[in-house]
């Protein structure tokens, strides 16, 4: 029985709910359907905060499926002969009456448990069980770009299914599966920092402050890479703001060896950041005083999310945080790296390296724990260092790398 002081969480009351939208084959309406479909999702209940990314890109793939494959009949084999060829087809088929008067029909069902995505249009459909093949095989040949579309929807949602020879996709998911261990949602959050070490009468130790990077962010914690032990279980992290450096207090959590010469530390602030929670009385740990920590913090995350809105999202695929490790490959060189990836999409990939890296790499990594490693083919675009020893590294996807054959 809810007490009378509870916040009512409307959202967890909800045990049916249904919407069904029709929309045109236009491209500018994908986005904006996508984004429409995730925020109900949250405020409903059906999905996490902390896996709506996922949840966005699944609808994406599924809906620019619908649209673009679908009812405007354009192969993503056309993609092999040049973004422009794409682009010009693409425009061509929107301004064919009888492809562009096709709609895409979705249906969401919520029965309080099991959200269901049922998005249809009026294509000519594919061959399912060829390209489901495809994606499954532990030994992929290149995929076309639905396959691997595909493959990030069957990875991010509870269950993928075809019908009507393909015109049809119904997406599951779950709003109890896969819940965050976490306690908030993590943002990347790749800059340099400096770090006070406490001693145990809780005053900090100037003399020894060090230089470290951060890898991502919320309100609970951050997590940090740097060139030495951990040497202490409290910490002054100095966050630079408009304000100069704030200083704020956190315990370390974990530490663990990042290759030979690096250590991931794990940090919780020693007062949830945004909670509402009482300023702690003044003492040499409060410098400055724990509201301007909290003050920055919420800027940072809110900075961030700022910069994540469709509307301001200058990359072509949608992105999902992703903190795994992954293994890169150069050529002539007999062992990987290893990096630290902060997000994902469909297109390419972010992540924390501790050497600079050539044009071309290969990195081998899983989009999930039940998929097999997948090596993929990618070409830098940026790599920049955020402090001596560490790089924030982007990628873009070029092709699946194909595992050579069994000698006969």
């Amino acid at each position: 029985m809810a007490e009378a002081n509870d916040n009512p969480d409307l959202p967890g009351q909800i045990v049916g709910e249904r919407t069904h939208l029709v929309i045109p084959s236009l491209p500018h309406w994908i986005e904006r359907t996508v984004e429409f479909l995730r925020q109900k999702a949250v405020m409903g209940g059906a999905c996490q905060e902390t896996r709506s990314g996922r949840l966005l890109i699944a609808l994406n793939e599924a809906i620019t499926n619908a649209v673009i494959h679908g009812n405007l009949e354009l192969s993503s084999d056309l993609k092999e002969k040049g973004d422009s060829f794409f682009a010009e087809a693409l425009a061509q088929r929107c301004t064919d009456p009888t492809l562009a008067s096709r709609t895409v029909d979705i249906v969401v069902d919520f029965d309080g448990n099991m959200c269901r995505w049922v998005i249809t249009d009026q294509g000519r459909g594919f061959d399912v069980e060829r390209i489901l093949t495809r994606c499954m095989s532990d030994d992929p040949e290149t995929l076309l770009s639905s396959g691997r579309g595909i493959l990030m929807m069957k990875s991010f949602l509870d269950d993928v299914r075809f019908e009507l020879g393909g015109r049809r996709v119904i997406l599951s998911l779950s709003r109890y599966s896969g819940e965050e261990r976490r306690c908030e949602y993590r943002v990347p959050y790749m800059v340099p920092l400096k770090v006070t070490p406490l001693k145990s009468d809780g005053v900090p130790d100037w003399t020894v402050t060090y230089e470290a990077a951060s890898r991502n962010f919320s309100k609970h914690g951050i997590l940090l890479l740097q060139q030495q032990v951990a040497t202490t279980g409290k910490v002054l992290i100095g966050v630079a703001s408009d304000k100069g450096i704030v200083h704020i207090t956190a315990e370390v959590r974990h530490s663990r060896m990042l290759g030979e010469s690096g250590m991931e530390l794990g940090c919780e602030f020693a007062e949830p950041i945004g909670q509402g929670n009482p300023l702690p009385s003044p003492s040499p740990l409060a410098s400055p005083q724990m509201e301007e920590a909290q003050q920055t913090v919420t800027d940072i995350l809110e900075a961030y999310q700022a910069r994540e809105l469709p509307s301001h999202e200058r990359r072509v695929h949608p992105r999902v945080v992703f903190n795994e490790r992954v293994s890169i490959l150069l050529n002539r060189r007999p062992e990987p790296i290893i990096g630290y990836a902060c997000d994902l999409s469909k297109g390419g990939i972010a992540m924390i390296t501790q050497e600079s890296l050539p044009t071309e790499i290969t990195i081998a990594f899983s989009p999930s724990q039940n998929r097999p490693v997948q090596k993929v083919r990618c070409r830098v675009t940026r790599c920049n260092l955020i402090k001596e020893g560490f790089y924030d590294v982007g990628a873009v996807f070029l092709r699946l790398e194909q595992k050579p054959s069994a000698p006969g």
